[in-house]
């Protein structure tokens, strides 16, 4: 069987693959000290001490930065709770930005470590926050690595990704069980219930019937400083907000895409508080399994961020966010389409629930606010993000109903000590709901990254920008972690409801409604460990999924009618030479 190689346009990535070959990078290369070790010199610290150092043309290894693994960042997000400065861009964050945060002035160049990541699903699809890796049932891999480097005024981020992805067979229907038919219009690959009005959105239950292969660019970008401010082109994954499962607006759980950039370098001092902002305009590619048609596989799409860290009460940074994204016939509309962040887009999806008419064409967005409190005296932080598809048309009907088409995540962290100075435990829960609010009752509302004017929705190449746990639905985890400086141990458990919106409002569903929940159950352990030999992860999942895509053979109560798949993952991330 012949892989599928997924090909999408490159015309704004041959930029970074000419500037990969123009900017000189010397070879030698020295790994920094670790930075988590008993006595280690911190981050911060480090930073200071190469500032001022006259050697500007050593090559370090970059350490810290992620481009598979988020180990690292949780060590320092933890860090944070202990007292460590926050020099790493926690709640706009991306692997330029921690360069220009984190890595000194002074250092021209430095290396990532390759990093492996091996996914392997026993039964059924299991892909969250992967970026450019969907992982399908059967083995998936992806590798990634490469160069930072700097040329006067230039930073550029030189790291291709290679995955592969099995995908193999899985029982997407039982013959028996009705579902809605698949127009002829749409990929035979859909999710039926994204076919048809009020809701679509391009995101394929399976990618074809053959393995996947790709190269990209990963997460590559190339900037120009001026000022205070950094302007230029990247394809890398942005995650905006405070959630560590979750993030509403935009994540890393699908593949970066092709934009333009403008940012401020470091966070700006004002009386109140350090100011942080993005702005950013690029193009979202449709997959080739969400339909037939050749002219509709491009939308721009436009955001904005802003942070405040206040200086009273200390630990608490605010911030807000907005996505517009829309329909586009080419290449050539993006880069000018940097106002449509302030653009009003109405209420597209305030339609009558009977009138499932899809209309292509025009504007959609979504928006929120977000909080993080760190308090290092207690060991805690408290987070919570909180947003809306629509704006109230009044004062009054904001009042009336302030949770019309809103969504959510809260979550906590906490770190305690241990046994010996030098370790810690570590309790992280988080909540999140993309799902209807209660106003769905009486008047008209859409499913959050489904759209009736843009019908792929708020995807990239058929994954969701924003919350994994991906439109109308809601999930609840736990982590319980004991860590030392060299190596982890942990459980973690949770729950995913999918699509819930969705099988709400399904006539053909009705009269078993209550027992055709599509819910994901899961539990397994974390492990981590550090060495001379590189850095190693394992985290497997012990799952259950209950009614997978609203499958049950009869009505309520279902007796031997139902219809559930056991799915165990196994993930290894490995980073030789990389003491992360």
């Amino acid at each position: 069987m012949q892989p599928y190689m997924r090909r999408y346009p490159a015309r704004g990535h041959s930029i970074l693959l000419f500037a990969a070959l123009a900017v000189p990078l010397t070879a030698r290369s020295q790994i920094v000290a670790d930075t988590t070790k008993p006595g280690a010199t911190p981050v911060a610290a480090h930073a200071a001490r190469d500032t001022s150092r006259s050697d500007t043309t050593e090559v370090r290894a970059v350490e810290s930065a992620r481009l598979v693994s988020s180990y690292q960042l949780e060590r320092e997000r933890l860090g944070e709770l202990a007292g460590a400065p926050q020099t790493a861009p926690m709640l706009l964050r991306s692997v330029s930005a921690y360069i220009t945060r984190v890595e000194p002035s002074s250092r021209q160049a430095g290396i990532f470590f390759p990093e492996l990541e091996l996914v392997n699903n026993s039964a059924l699809p299991w892909s969250m926050n992967d970026g450019d890796l969907w992982a399908g049932r059967g083995l998936n891999m992806r590798l990634s690595g490469g160069f930072f480097s700097r040329l006067g005024r230039v930073q550029l981020v030189f790291t291709p990704e290679i995955t592969h992805e099995a995908n193999k067979y899985f029982a997407l229907h039982i013959p028996e069980i009705e579902r809605f038919p698949i127009p002829p219009d749409r990929s035979q690959w859909a999710f039926p219930w994204y076919v048809y009005g009020p809701y679509s959105i391009d995101m394929p239950t399976r990618f074809g019937d053959k393995p996947i292969s790709r190269l990209s660019l990963g997460q590559s970008s190339i900037l120009v400083g001026f000022s205070k401010f950094q302007f230029g082109f990247a394809n890398e994954n942005e995650w905006w907000g405070p959630g560590i499962g979750n993030a509403l607006v935009l994540s890393n759980n699908a593949p970066g895409f092709p934009h333009f950039l403008l940012r401020t370098a470091k966070p700006l001092k004002t009386r109140i508080g350090d100011v942080d902002a993005r702005w950013i305009v690029g193009g979202l590619t449709q997959s080739p399994f969400f339909d037939t048609t050749s002219t509709n596989n491009l939308r721009s799409i436009t955001l904005g961020a802003l942070t405040l860290r206040l200086r009273k009460p200390d630990g608490l940074t605010i911030g807000v966010t907005r996505s517009v994204w829309m329909t586009a016939s080419g290449w050539g509309d993006i880069p000018v389409r940097w106002l449509e962040l302030f653009h009003p887009v109405g209420w597209p999806n305030r339609v009558p629930l009977s009138d499932s008419a899809l209309a292509p064409g025009g504007r959609d967005q979504i928006y929120s606010l977000f909080a993080r409190w760190v308090m290092p005296e207690s060991g805690f932080e408290l987070y919570t993000e909180w947003g809306r598809t629509e704006f109230p048309p009044s004062l009054r009907n904001f009042l009336l109903a302030p949770n019309h088409t809103q969504a959510y995540t809260v979550g906590f962290q906490w770190r305690r000590p241990g046994f010996t100075g030098t370790d810690f435990w570590r309790l992280q829960a988080e909540n999140t709901s993309v799902e209807q609010d209660a106003t769905f009752r009486d008047r008209p509302l859409g499913v959050w990254y489904t759209s009736r004017k843009v019908i792929q929705g708020y995807t990239n190449q058929g994954q969701p920008l924003g919350a994994a746990v991906g439109p109308g639905s809601s999930g609840q985890n736990l982590n319980v972690d004991y860590m030392r400086p060299d190596w982890s141990i942990g459980m973690k458990v949770g729950r995913i409801r999918y699509n819930e919106d969705v099988r709400s409002i399904s006539p053909i569903l009705k009269f078993k409604s209550w027992c055709t929940h599509d819910i994901d159950l899961y539990y397994g352990p974390r492990l981590t460990s550090r060495s001379r030999f590189g850095f190693a992860a394992l985290d497997y999942a012990f799952g259950n999924r209950i009614q997978p895509w609203f499958q049950v053979r009869s009505g309520c109560p279902r007796g031997d009618a139902m219809v559930d798949i056991r799915n165990n993952t196994l993930n290894i991330t490995w980073v030789p030479f990389g003491r992360r």
